[in-house]
């Protein structure tokens, strides 16, 4: 990551665990830059788990339509 002000590569310092002081943010990690003596904190917001429900991917999910013409198809006629 480069600094905000002069472009130049910043040193990174630590990560610091914040669990037991936000629900927010679990880390935060701590650059500084050696040219202009800036000083940066990048804070991680928490991963929260979302529940997803899995779905049967569509056989055409550019043309829905398809799906139920192709639904309709009698797979015996096909072989002939």
């Amino acid at each position: 990551m480069n600094c905000w002000h002069c472009g130049t590569e910043l040193i990174w310092g630590g990560d610091h665990d914040l669990e037991d002081m936000t629900d927010e943010y679990d880390m935060v990690t701590n650059l500084s830059c050696p040219n202009c003596g800036a000083y940066v904190e990048v804070y991680r917001p928490v991963q929260r788990e979302q529940k997803s429900e899995v779905k049967e991917p569509a056989y055409s999910p550019d043309a829905p339509w398809l799906d139920d013409a192709i639904d309709r198809v009698d797979p015996k006629k096909l072989e002939s």
